[in-house]
């Protein structure tokens, strides 16, 4: 190959938020993310050596392989993500050219705004794009998904690597978890603002409590389409077999049943709120679809609190005392859980200085952790550039 064909392409792979829709991407749900402006950046340039050698730049770490040894490489952290995503796209033994990548982030770890997601599909689609292997955005976000199945040991749902490829900005997407189908409509947020607020306390979504969770939901579907066979997903349960069917259900399980039925009914409502807010004319809308949806995201948190029990005393903590600020119109604990973001929708006169100065220091006086602000912009997907 000659030095001059040899190729250099960045990419940028946001993260996401997800408005609503929490632990619906495997309950049959349809969920509301969005991409935003932090992001993992990768700088892909191909090289003439026989190798791949990759750099995590915020680690100051590096790793270089023979494509013919990656399979039997024993990885941990990040690499176990890159050797999953290597793999999956049909790199086993050998590729076109060796590699040099080097990527950095912007993304908090561990605060539920699907860091790994970011870095999977970021690298897929630079790997796809520099080899000209021609797959589509959903085939690598599928492929992502499956690195956490199979390498990170999570059964994750879709919604993450949805977001990240396929997202727009200024925009939500609603994403059916079963059909794939992806809707992007427009978040009037008029006179409005969304932020994270980071607890700084981080969660393994790789342990136990994540994915029983999902087993216990699974093994509910199985006694609901057992007593049910017309049921296609969760969203076709009514009220009446919602009730027979809690009779077969230990409580814990009917308690993220009774989440799950009720986070879809949120997500529908959110939905048709928008369709109607479209049709009236800019700021007409903004005060009651703001109000109504803080007042869901707030619903939300409760949900994940006490009937999915995936919150924490640091997260509910946080919700609880910002919810009492003026201007703040609701708030929910976001991502896995045990740890993370607060996802915050307030007015856009809420005074960031004034208020959460205060809220933080309690936090850390109480908790030993210094909380964080992030405010975010909703963004475009995974995108490339190359550079000469």
């Amino acid at each position: 190959m000659e030095t001059s064909t040899l190729k250099r392409l960045r990419v940028i792979a946001p993260g996401r938020i997800n408005l609503l829709g929490e632990h619906l991407d495997y309950n049959h749900g349809i969920v509301l993310p969005a991409a935003i402006d932090r992001f993992v950046e990768f700088d892909f340039n191909e090289t003439h050596r026989p190798t791949v050698l990759i750099e995590a730049l915020d680690l100051n770490e590096q790793w270089e392989f023979l494509w013919s040894e990656l399979n039997d490489s024993f990885t941990t952290g990040w690499k176990t993500y890159v050797k999953g995503v290597f793999l999956l796209m049909g790199f086993d033994s050998h590729a076109p050219s060796g590699l040099h990548i080097r990527f950095k982030s912007n993304i908090p770890i561990g605060a539920g705004l699907s860091s790994s997601a970011a870095l999977c599909c970021g690298l897929a689609y630079g790997l796809n794009e520099i080899y000209a292997l021609g797959k589509s955005r959903m085939e690598l976000a599928l492929l992502a998904q499956q690195t956490e199945h199979q390498f990170a040991g999570v059964k994750c749902g879709l919604m993450d690597q949805v977001a990240s490829l396929f997202g727009q900005a200024n925009h939500l997407l609603a994403f059916d978890c079963i059909s794939h189908d992806i809707t992007p409509f427009e978040l009037p947020l008029q006179g409005a603002q969304l932020f994270l607020i980071d607890s700084k306390v981080k969660h393994n979504l790789a342990s136990s409590a994540y994915n029983e969770r999902r087993a216990s939901l699974e093994e509910a579907w199985g006694l609901a389409r057992a007593s049910f066979p017309h049921l296609e997903t969760w969203r076709d349960l009514n009220a009446a077999e919602f009730e027979q069917l809690s009779f077969q259900l230990v409580a814990t399980t009917q308690k993220r049943l009774s989440y799950v039925v009720e986070e879809i009914a949120r997500v529908r409502a959110v939905q048709n709120l928008a369709k109607e807010m479209a049709l009236l004319a800019p700021g007409q809308h903004s005060e009651v679809f703001l109000a109504q949806l803080g007042t869901y995201l707030n619903q939300t948190h409760v949900g994940l609190q006490a009937q999915y029990e995936v919150s924490c005393e640091e997260i509910d903590f946080l919700q609880e005392a910002i919810c009492a600020q003026k201007g703040v119109l609701g708030a929910r604990m976001m991502g896995g859980g045990f740890g993370g973001c607060l996802l915050v929708l307030a007015k856009a006169s809420f005074f960031f200085d004034r208020a959460l100065p205060t809220l933080f220091a309690a936090y850390e006086k109480r908790y030993g952790l210094a909380a964080e602000s992030i405010k975010v912009k909703l963004n475009n997907g995974v995108s490339s550039v190359y550079l000469t």
